[in-house]
């Protein structure tokens, strides 16, 4: 089942004296925020703090925010590896078959014939397709995100059902 907020990205440092985050966007899901009044940051215990957002620049792939009521070095680097969420009711509705990353991490991988693979633990993003590294049974695996391998995504029992080309899993396991 889907989860009442959407993870956008993570805080990776403080940026500058005055107070701003660089955050590390998952994709480019982090323009959701660019558009959003408030935002939340979740905590290493899992508690979730709102802040007005007041700006939003791109520097790289990287983005730099500055929120309200977070105005010197010290009060951003306590939120240093804190997740940004937005509530899934503000994010905007996809096309059918095509999912939020973060919705993504996380899921189990099984094969059309039953075998588990393990979890999706990152997704690359590469100029053809996006490719999802599965973690499992001492194992990683790259798996591109195309019809022919993805089956079917079941968020509600957090499943990718997957079908293996020829050789994929020898060639694919690092």
């Amino acid at each position: 089942m889907a989860q009442p907020h959407l993870v956008l990205g993570r805080a990776v440092k403080a940026w500058g004296l005055k107070g701003e985050l660089k955050v590390q966007p998952y994709a480019d899901s982090i323009a959701i925020a660019a558009g959003s009044a408030t935002v939340y940051l979740r905590g290493a215990r899992g508690d979730l703090t709102e802040y007005v957002v007041e700006r939003v620049r791109q520097v790289g792939p990287a983005w730099i925010m500055q929120l309200q009521g977070v105005e010197t070095i010290e009060q951003a680097e306590r939120l240093v590896d804190c997740e940004l969420l937005i509530p899934r009711s503000a994010a905007p509705m996809l096309p059918e078959g095509t999912y939020y990353h973060g919705d993504l991490i996380g899921l189990r991988v099984v094969t059309e014939e039953g075998r588990e693979l393990g979890r999706i633990v990152d997704i690359l993003e590469t100029g053809a397709n996006d490719v999802y590294v599965v973690h499992g049974e001492g194992s990683e695996w790259l798996l591109p995100a195309t019809k022919e391998v993805v089956r079917k995504v079941d968020l509600a029992r957090e499943i990718m059902l997957v079908h293996l080309l020829e050789g994929m899993i020898e060639a694919e396991a690092v």
